[in-house]
């Protein structure tokens, strides 16, 4: 595909404006690709071509000089929904002291991050605590399973987050807490990095005197990687120029192009699958039980959300897709603009 073809289709897309010139200037060599795109986080911060870097960002944010990455670690266990791997990140790896950890990079706010972290940690643990082929059962026992690590870079951080009034961006869970007091020690940590946050305090210097900027400035990185400030403040640092490096390389790679357009429409079909699965069983009842009904429902919910993101209103198809009622003010909308 020639760099004209991909930007007509880019053009005829139904993604949002916005999204469409943000695609057409990386074509063009004119801006990077997102870090914390899916084609590219999972090359700049690899297990095993980059461990020193997923080794910095651990030890870091987890404050343990300790952690060292061994290499990556498949994705085993139970299979997880096919929608969510278009909205999610994921870098797991084997540390050197056995625990696992996941990186998740979240790129659409979601509410029900903790639960998400919570059931993937325990699917993790399993992993861990089963036996490898062959190892004798009575080989595995509590006392040897290291533990997990959930990692969570939130790009935009979900309302829970948005609302809790705290001037930190990174939040760690380390123990249990009893209704008594008592702190009960826990197999799985979790940490939630709200990056739109780091980007917002590192823009304004509002972070407070003891943070660690440059991990600050690297959480900034992933959230706005072509931020003019970020860039001069660490054009003479070797850590950052070697990343910026290889993104540029691959912002200039045709098939990572092509993946970049691929992620901005898994999307957009995340969210007309969602917003089709919340309102279908109101228009079952509408329609009592018809198929053509549902049929009707179906073509007027994907116009309604087409029609929004072509306008840039992607902000109003999320929200739907969590609220009926405004669903609705949505389409009276859109109904009264066709007339």
């Amino acid at each position: 595909m020639t760099k004209e073809e991909l930007i007509k289709q880019i053009r005829q897309s139904i993604i949002t404006e916005r999204d469409k010139n943000e695609l057409i200037a990386i074509v063009e060599g004119k801006r990077l690709a997102n870090l914390y795109s899916d084609a590219v986080v999972k090359k700049v911060f690899s297990p095993d071509l980059h461990p020193e870097r997923l080794d910095f960002l651990l030890q870091r944010i987890m404050k343990d000089s300790n952690i060292q990455v061994l290499h990556s670690a498949k994705n085993e266990g139970l299979q997880k929904s096919i929608y969510s791997k278009k909205l999610i990140s994921d870098i797991p790896a084997w540390l050197k002291d056995h625990k696992i950890v996941d990186l998740e990079i979240q790129a659409e706010a979601q509410n029900f991050i903790i639960s998400r972290a919570d059931i993937y940690s325990s699917e993790m643990l399993l992993v861990q605590y089963s036996v490898d082929e062959g190892q004798m059962k009575d080989e595995m026992d509590y006392e040897k399973a290291k533990g997990v690590i959930i990692l969570v870079l939130m790009v935009k951080s979900p309302a829970m987050f948005k609302e809790f009034e705290s001037d930190r961006y990174i939040h760690r869970v380390e123990y249990a807490m009893t209704d008594t007091g008592m702190k009960l020690p826990m197999l799985r940590q979790f940490v939630f990095v709200q990056l739109d946050k780091a980007l917002e305090e590192y823009l304004a210097d509002t972070y407070n005197k003891d943070e660690d900027i440059k991990l600050l400035r690297l959480l900034a990185m992933i959230a706005d990687i072509n931020n003019e400030k970020l860039m001069k403040e660490t054009i003479d640092d070797e850590f950052f120029n070697r990343i910026r490096k290889e993104v540029s390389d691959f912002s200039a790679d045709k098939e990572v192009q092509v993946m970049l357009l691929e992620e901005k429409m898994a999307i957009i079909d995340y969210r007309l699958m969602k917003a089709e699965a919340i309102t279908e069983g109101r228009a079952e009842g509408r329609a009592e039980g018809r198929a053509e009904g549902r049929a009707e429902e179906r073509s007027e919910i994907q116009e309604v959300y087409g029609w929004l993101f072509k306008e840039g209103r992607a902000g109003d198809v999320e929200r739907a897709t969590q609220d009926s009622d405004y669903y609705d003010v949505l389409l009276n909308e859109y109904k009264s603009r066709k007339k």
